[in-house]
């Protein structure tokens, strides 16, 4: 590739790292557009041939971080969940995941905690996007809802992927208010704080990488091995 065909691209990605330390650093309001040109060694003009806005930084910031999140979950999904049910081996009830034999719960959840662990190391690469949607979300601003767009991954809907692949197999598959709520405060919320913190925590506990990381890992599968009753995982709370 040629300097002169490379250099542009080198410009966008400049411009998107300096947003990611400013947005993250000073926050989304206070960085000016000037500020961003200056940190990526780039001309304004040169930001408004990419982006038309500050916003629409910020918005490529998400896409980039919900597609590639999404990427993940959907090859846990295929791997896992539709590959199972197509051998016979998941079946998925109203209120619960249902497995044939022991054997496949435990490879199931073998497969949960990889997923979790993939997952974690990729937010952690990008724990400043997080920290941005953190920040913008305890703010009374017109970007506060962005952290809740990652809500997606949870929605009953054709335009969730992770909802359309598994109702396509099995069409007993949905999802309960109260689980919905779950993942997202019991599942993903503990994830994004763990990433938005995992600097300021690790400077003042004084644990290693691996450490902090270990423990994490261990308290997220205790959520979800909560959920597990004999073969089944449940969708919803027990009744009593």
């Amino acid at each position: 590739m040629s300097n002169r065909t490379a250099e542009p691209y080198d410009a966008k990605e400049r411009i998107l790292r300096a947003s990611v330390d400013l947005f993250s650093q000073k926050g989304f309001d206070s960085t000016s557009v000037s500020e961003v040109a200056a940190s990526a060694a780039a001309t304004k003009a040169r930001i408004y041939y990419y982006f038309n806005s500050k916003e629409e930084i910020l918005d490529s910031l998400v896409k980039e971080l919900l597609d590639n999140t999404t990427s993940l979950a959907m090859d846990f999904v295929h791997a896992n969940i539709v590959r199972m049910i197509r051998d016979g081996r998941l079946d998925i009830l109203p209120d619960r995941l249902s497995f044939t034999t022991d054997a496949d719960i435990v490879e199931f959840i073998d497969s949960l905690k990889q997923y979790a662990q993939r997952m974690m190391h990729y937010t952690l690469q990008h724990r400043e996007v997080i920290r941005i949607l953190m920040l913008e979300s305890l703010k009374n601003s017109k970007h506060h809802d962005k952290l809740f767009l990652l809500l997606s991954f949870q929605q009953p809907t054709e335009k969730n992927p992770i909802y359309h692949t598994i109702s396509q197999v099995d069409g007993d598959f949905e999802y309960s208010e109260e689980l919905v709520l779950f993942k997202f405060f019991f599942a993903l919320f503990p994830l994004v704080s763990f990433v938005a913190y995992y600097d300021d925590y690790k400077r003042t506990s004084g644990k290693s990488d691996e450490v902090l990381q270990s423990a994490f890992l261990s308290s997220y599968e205790i959520i979800f091995t909560s959920l597990i009753s004999g073969k089944d995982i449940l969708l919803h709370a027990k009744n009593e």
